[in-house]
């Protein structure tokens, strides 16, 4: 246990949690070796847009709360806006403790976030900032609320910088830009993945040969390019099944306009519990990101949880993808190349013991790179060094 890190608070901003997504996942597994470490962790979510049964609680070790879920931005409920807002800064002031380092975590500043963050500033919080996204090129179609969070949080970069001792990106790209504005402590922690245990020893395909996409769907995927490659690579191969897991806004236009393939299967969201033993019976995974500045501005979670499990990767040539991965580790194709997507699934299926042993290098890269011990570990030296 590190003596230092007796002496640790970690106050968290994260809208959202403890909802399974990409965010909370990566929350979690960076605070592994906080919890061993016995530092005591309390997130607050702050007007998340679901409701939840729990609406407070502990998880592994890390105790949440969650204030104003559910509120919207109708006039109706602005005075319940500003109480929520007080009951935030409250928990704030109450958190810190003046016998110990009292750090703050929280994602990108925004209009949400921004007076509590200087709020916890002014009371002498040490602030870490994490950047997984640059939302200053974020130009996709989503709801009028998120667009203007996302708007504001591209305005507001400077005070990224300003407001933090340390900065967390996912990416060389966001760690050149803020390099760039100045910003101190910076430090590249990518994603993080648990390696599975149970990977598959036979050199076999699965029947029917099974493709899978996991998201939310969003213009950045890539998901057209999947769906319209994997049905002429189904045209040749007849016997194989393209699972699409995940929901997003852009799902219903996808089941709309593919509702009439049944080879083309859209599962929705699934649980944790149920996605990772499903993934595993992939014969192929699929990170086909698009070529636009957002999508190399960040880098794909799904990627560390896909070269995990073993099996073979498809992945596109974005963000930093070929700083950890080869051709001998993943089936490495270019951007927006449809062309290159249906030679690779041909690869994949022809030549199986191949496709074997390159997943299994992926799993090697994923155990190297993109371990949870290791990039938490990476994450607890930079609170006690700041």
């Amino acid at each position: 246990m590190d003596k230092k890190s007796n002496k640790i608070k970690l106050l968290v901003f994260k809208r959202g949690y403890p909802r399974e997504t990409a965010i909370v996942k990566r929350i979690n597994h960076l605070f592994v070796e906080l919890v061993k470490n016995n530092i005591e962790i309390k997130v607050i979510s702050m007007r998340d847009s679901e409701i939840l049964k729990l609406e407070e609680g502990e998880i592994n070790g890390i105790k949440y709360v969650r204030i104003g879920s559910g509120l919207t931005h109708k006039i109706s409920d602005f005075h319940r806006i500003i109480l929520s807002l007080f009951k935030y800064l409250k928990l704030i002031y109450k958190f810190k403790n003046k016998n110990t380092k009292n750090v703050l975590y929280s994602g990108s500043t925004s209009l949400g976030s921004f007076i509590p963050i200087l709020f916890a500033k002014l009371l002498g919080y040490k602030i870490i900032i994490d950047i997984v996204e640059d939302y200053s090129r974020f130009s996709e179609k989503v709801k009028f609320s998120y667009k203007i969070n996302f708007w504001t949080s591209s305005k507001l970069i400077k005070f990224n910088v300003i407001f933090s001792n340390a900065m967390v990106v996912i990416s060389t790209r966001l760690y050149k830009k803020y390099e760039g504005l100045k910003a101190k402590n910076i430090k590249i922690i990518p994603v993080t993945a648990k390696i599975n245990s149970d990977t598959d020893k036979k050199i076999t395909f699965h029947n029917p040969f099974s493709v899978f996409y996991v998201g939310t769907f969003a213009g950045k995927d890539g998901v057209d390019l999947i769906i319209s490659g994997f049905l002429e690579f189904n045209k040749i191969y007849s016997n194989s099944k393209l699972f699409l897991v995940g929901k997003g806004s852009e799902q219903k236009k996808y089941k709309r306009k593919y509702a009439n393939f049944k080879n083309v299967v859209f599962t929705g969201f699934i649980p944790d519990q149920d996605y990772y033993p499903l993934i595993q019976k992939a014969d192929v995974l699929c990170m086909c990101r698009n070529n636009s500045h957002f999508a190399n501005a960040g880098f794909p979670f799904k990627l560390g949880e896909y070269l995990a499990t073993g099996k073979p990767v498809i992945a596109t040539k974005v963000s930093d993808v070929e700083h950890y991965l080869s051709n001998k580790s993943a089936y490495l194709i270019e951007p927006d190349n449809k062309k290159e997507f249906i030679e690779a699934l041909r690869s994949i299926k022809n030549n199986p013991e191949e496709a074997f042993n390159i997943g299994i290098n992926g799993q090697k890269v994923c155990a190297k790179y993109f371990d949870i011990n290791k990039n938490s570990q990476l994450f607890l030296d930079l609170i006690n060094n700041i």
